[in-house]
């Protein structure tokens, strides 16, 4: 399973590039993303809509897994789905949601989520994360009950963190701009190995 997230298609500042690169010569069955797919795309939009916005980010990342997880941000970003959306896209199974995934396989099981349910501000996320690394994360797992056998990734707060012991995973971002100068990488679970 590959993890990644806060890609902010749409942005000038976003490093496609660089995540197309990495991405190049990875394959899994599994592709999780943690919400921010993209930068100016935060509107209400129907099934048909969200299904080519899904398309067009699958084209500009070159990546087709078997399934895609995507956990959009509800609050600033990503597309608004009417609801939640279980669709087959160029024989990719896509599962989207503004809100919380659970990605189970033999392997590992996951609740994906993009964080902005502890901290609405990206901004404040930034800098509890910058300051308590995984501070985000530690208050997700709280507030949404996830158990210790679970894994919970996010993103939002742009602070790339790993804790085995925690089972917490952030990736980071793609984009990198301002204060926010921290690249994002790629992260496989279940060797919590980042890839680039």
């Amino acid at each position: 399973m590959l993890i990644f997230g806060d890609v902010h298609i749409g942005s000038r500042h976003a490093r496609l590039q660089e995540l197309r690169t990495c991405l190049k010569g990875l394959s899994d069955d599994e592709v999780v993303i943690t919400g921010d797919l993209y930068d100016d795309q935060h509107r209400v939009v129907g099934r048909e809509e969200a299904a080519a916005l899904i398309k067009k980010a699958m084209d500009i990342l070159q990546i087709r897994p078997k399934r895609l997880y995507i956990a959009f941000s509800s609050s600033s970003h990503d597309p608004l789905l009417v609801q939640p959306l279980i669709e087959k896209i160029e024989g990719v199974e896509v599962f989207a949601y503004n809100g919380e995934l659970l990605v189970e396989t033999e392997k590992v099981r996951l609740l994906a989520t993009h964080g902005d349910k502890a901290v609405r501000s990206g901004v404040a996320a930034y800098f509890l994360d910058l300051v308590k690394k995984g501070a985000v994360g530690r208050a997700l797992r709280r507030k949404l009950k996830v158990g210790g056998d679970v894994w919970l990734a996010y993103g939002h707060s742009h602070v790339p963190f790993l804790s085995v012991e925690e089972k917490i995973v952030n990736p980071g971002a793609w984009k990198v701009y301002g204060i926010r100068r921290i690249r994002g990488t790629v992260y496989e679970l279940p060797s919590s190995k980042p890839l680039c």
